[in-house]
């Protein structure tokens, strides 16, 4: 199909204004994430377009074509491997890396693997976990995932364990993780570094004797679907803004390929927790604090308040608030108000409601309340937040 495009710069030298440019998307398509991504490039190309692409199907060990098969313009995705780095440099074509392993050029669009962190600590941290667990396989997204999930639970002054494979013991990653998993204090609340090993992790719990979520409560990433339905029990999961990220990407390879700087690294937050049967439990001792726990979440969205808590449960005002600090060291008030902010989040990436009926879905009193509560929290208005985590830009 014609000679690799040459460059100069960062302007393609040789292609027409009215030529397509030819895009290779290196990202896996065997994975809920690459298929996001890949979504997120798709968006912004039939807002922004045309581009041609090069796509194979596959896993991470993605490629370009032969040089002598194939004119590629640009690429954008996973660089997994230094003979893909070779492979690529010796093209002279803009690039667009959305991993930091062997590709030591600039980012321009990543996700946020410290907000990931953040979510899936609140969450079980909520659940009234006090001791916590991470678990990887030497991964580059699971290694930082470690990094900022251990910060949040030192932060907080909690136990954490985390799990370290050995490749030099001869014992297969399963038969380690079987052994860590058994020996782990309990209850504990784990974060897994993606859906797949959390997975693995429930079936091996269940192959050594141990209840999920009563004793281990499990949490993974990516929100792939067909992997946490799969699980028995059902996985919770992070949802990740994929068709952001790529849509992001798209934009900053625009950018190059038009001679223009990207800009600062965009940073992309994910979207929400997927609640599902492997973190659901409360491992609070305090059965009053958990029922309220329970009710709160079931209530999600209502417009209840500490007295309906109070009189659900049976329990006084005082005493209830009391409870609450002792265990979790804030009010009933703040647990509902966080349950809030996390619905309005919810709401503002994935639908196209106005603020007025956000506001009231997510059990705000008001527009103007959870404008004030979003400012506080979060330094953004309910708009600025939509506008910079929706999956793309129209």
């Amino acid at each position: 199909m014609g000679k690799a495009t040459r460059k100069r710069g960062t302007r393609i030298v040789g292609l027409g204004a009215d030529q397509v440019p030819m895009v290779a998307i290196l990202m896996e398509t065997s994975r809920s994430f690459g298929r996001g991504v890949i979504r997120g490039v798709s968006n912004y190309v039939k807002a922004h377009g045309p581009w041609n692409f090069y796509l194979h199907p596959g896993d991470f060990d993605q490629r370009p074509p032969p040089v002598e098969a194939w004119r590629i313009d640009a690429v954008i995705g996973r660089i997994s491997s230094h003979r893909i780095l070779s492979d690529v440099r010796a093209r002279n074509i803009p690039i667009v890396c959305l991993e930091p392993g062997v590709y030591q050029g600039p980012r321009y669009v990543k996700g946020d693997q410290a907000a990931v962190c953040e979510l899936a600590f609140t969450h079980l941290h909520d659940a009234g976990f006090r001791r916590l667990a991470f678990c990887g396989l030497n991964t580059y997204w699971g290694n930082e995932r470690r990094e900022h999930f251990g910060r949040y639970v030192r932060a907080a002054g909690m136990e954490f364990h985390n799990f370290e494979f050995d490749g030099r013991c001869g014992k297969t990653p399963q038969w380690q993780l079987g052994g860590w998993l058994e020996r782990l204090p309990k209850p504990v609340g784990l974060m897994a570094q993606d859906d797949l090993l959390a997975r693995e992790i429930i079936d091996i719990c269940r192959f050594v004797g141990i209840n999920v979520p009563e004793q281990v409560a499990v949490i993974g990433v990516d929100n792939d679907e067909l992997v946490c339905e799969l699980s028995n029990p059902t996985l919770s999961s992070i949802e990740l803004n994929c068709e952001r990220i790529g849509f992001e990407a798209a934009r900053a390879l625009e950018c190059l390929l038009s001679g223009n700087d990207p800009g600062p690294t965009v940073l992309v937050a994910p979207i929400r927790v997927v609640a599902r049967q492997s973190t659901d439990s409360v491992g609070i001792g305090d059965s009053v604090v958990a029922e309220a726990l329970r009710f709160i979440r079931a209530q999600s969205g209502k417009p209840i308040n500490v007295g309906d808590l109070s009189r659900k449960l049976s329990v006084s005002r005082r005493a209830l608030e009391a409870r609450f600090e002792k265990v979790l060291g804030r009010p009933p008030h703040e647990e509902m108000l966080q349950c809030r902010v996390a619905r309005a989040r919810e709401l503002l990436i994935s639908t196209d409601m106005k603020l007025s009926i956000v506001s009231a879905v997510a059990g705000f009193s008001s527009v103007q309340y959870m404008h004030r509560v979003f400012q506080q929290r979060l330094r953004q208005t309910p708009g600025e937040f939509r506008a910079a985590n929706r999956p793309f830009r129209r």
